[in-house]
């Protein structure tokens, strides 16, 4: 009996070691489920897919809670980015902000603060900053990015600038506000001092005009205008802030109040005040002479590179001819496998979350991954499971349940849509209103780009590796 269960020890062992070394080469999800591949029982195929590049020339609301880009970003693989703010500014809390105005003794100092957010690209990026005020009359929409977006006007005399070395951007900064407050420390903070003429000027305003409403005060200033300049000392990096944290997003004016017997100094602050302030984002790209346009350029109609560049950035699409002549079988998994191929200076900039949807050429429409791919009532998504997620240089959707449609159902055959979106909305069927809740895909507009082998690349193909059973 006791040699029956040291045999029956080694035999687990054995099988317990076997299964272990049993696993797809571009993922361990499932892998206890899957079986090994040995021709005989379990097989496994790999299916080409045809590839090309284009510009994705869309538009994408942002919120007033979302991060903001300001930057330029010089990319030799995919070229420049800009971003520009463009935000209102509001008395806190409605009337006269200042003491009365025969008491004010004169301006100390106005100072811009930005809630910082993060970066996107070469953190020892130098970049100077312009601050202008807007001067065009059409308001812009809600905190609204548009690639096709022109620029909104602006007072040609600036407000004030600042050169920022975006390595202190995280920086504690001790500050003080005003004579009798005690000092305060902040982090993720940048702060730029404006003229002092635009102090006396909104100080000057009274209670019967400016003051009267936020909607007669924007009449008489229409906000603020954030620009880097072009010459900076190194322009690599889009730095990120939020403009609805009130806390710490502000326009601040230090001033001195007293009387014939006493001076002191105070403040007052205007911020993006929520549910009345706007915003807007506007992010543009020149790719002129870069890799990245040559590529989309090029007529090969099977591309050898992919670029893939966030919001506002491209798409792949993506042809499997196989999968209409694949015949009925067991699908134990199926995987779209897109490798990272090298490209210019890309240790500055990090590769996006990539996203795979189908293109319904019938309807006109792009639609979501049929039972691959799920979302919640959060905006969450399947993103662990569904793949989309660079590990070790190589991105993998999971595909298995609605090929498996493909070879059982006969579901109809779409070519794949791969692109970097800053958000999505998912569509299940284009008979139905409404399908689901706008997901967010990656952190920040503008953040991500890749350069992933094509169909045709000679050593790191694009390509559907598929196991199965006969049936």
């Amino acid at each position: 009996m006791k040699n029956f269960f040291i045999a029956l020890f080694c035999v687990v062992t054995i099988l317990t070691v076997e299964q272990s070394c049993q696993k797809i080469d571009t993922t361990t999800l499932g892998v206890g489920l899957i079986p090994a591949v040995d021709n005989v029982n379990t097989f496994d195929t790999t299916l080409d897919i045809i590839t090309n590049n284009y510009i994705l020339p869309d538009s994408t609301a942002i919120s007033r809670a979302e991060n903001y880009a300001l930057g330029i970003l010089n990319d030799p693989e995919f070229g420049t980015t800009t971003g520009t703010i463009y935000f209102d500014v509001l008395p806190a809390s409605a009337g006269y902000p200042f003491v009365k105005k025969d008491s004010i003794k004169g301006i100390d100092s106005v100072v811009l603060s930005l809630d910082y957010a993060g970066l996107f690209g070469d953190s020892n990026s130098i970049e100077r900053i312009r601050v202008y005020e807007i001067a065009t009359t059409t308001r812009f929409a809600d905190s609204l990015y548009r690639l096709d977006s022109p620029e909104f006007g602006v007072v040609p005399a600036q407000l004030g600038e600042k050169t920022v070395n975006f390595t202190t951007l995280n920086d504690p900064q001790v500050i003080k506000k005003g004579e009798d407050t005690v000092l305060v420390t902040e982090q993720n903070l940048l702060r730029i001092h404006l003229d002092k003429s635009l102090g006396a000027r909104l100080a000057g305003y009274d209670t019967t005009t400016a003051y009267k409403s936020d909607s007669t005060f924007i009449e008489r200033f229409r906000g603020l205008a954030l620009k880097v300049d072009a010459n900076s000392a190194r322009n690599k990096a889009l730095a990120y802030f939020n403009l609805s944290d009130n806390a710490k997003t502000r326009l601040t004016v230090y001033y001195r109040v007293g009387n014939t017997t006493k001076v002191d100094t105070t403040y007052t602050e205007f911020i993006y005040k929520n549910l009345v302030a706007k915003g807007a984002n506007l992010i543009t790209r020149n790719i002129t002479g870069t890799p990245y346009a040559a590529n989309i350029a090029n007529p090969v109609s099977n591309k050898d590179k992919i670029y893939l560049q966030s919001s506002p950035g491209s798409y792949a699409t993506l042809y499997i001819p196989g999968l209409k002549t694949l015949n009925n079988r067991v699908i134990h998994r199926a995987e779209l496998i897109v490798e990272k191929v090298p490209s210019a200076e890309d240790a500055f900039f990090d590769p996006p979350v990539l996203f795979l949807d189908l293109i319904d050429s019938t309807n006109n429409i792009v639609r979501s991954v049929p039972t691959d791919f799920s979302t919640d009532y959060q905006g969450s998504y399947n993103s662990a499971d569904f793949g989309g997620i660079i590990k070790q240089n190589r991105y993998t959707f999971n595909l298995t349940r609605s090929i498996q449609g493909i070879v059982t159902h006969k579901d109809a055959v779409y070519s794949y849509r791969l692109y970097a979106p800053y958000s999505t909305w998912p569509l299940y069927s284009p008979q139905v209103s409404f399908n689901g809740y706008p997901i967010r895909v990656n952190a920040n507009i503008a953040a991500g780009r890749v350069v992933v082998g094509g169909g045709s690349n000679p050593t790191k193909k694009m390509r559907l590796r598929i196991i199965y059973s006969k049936i």
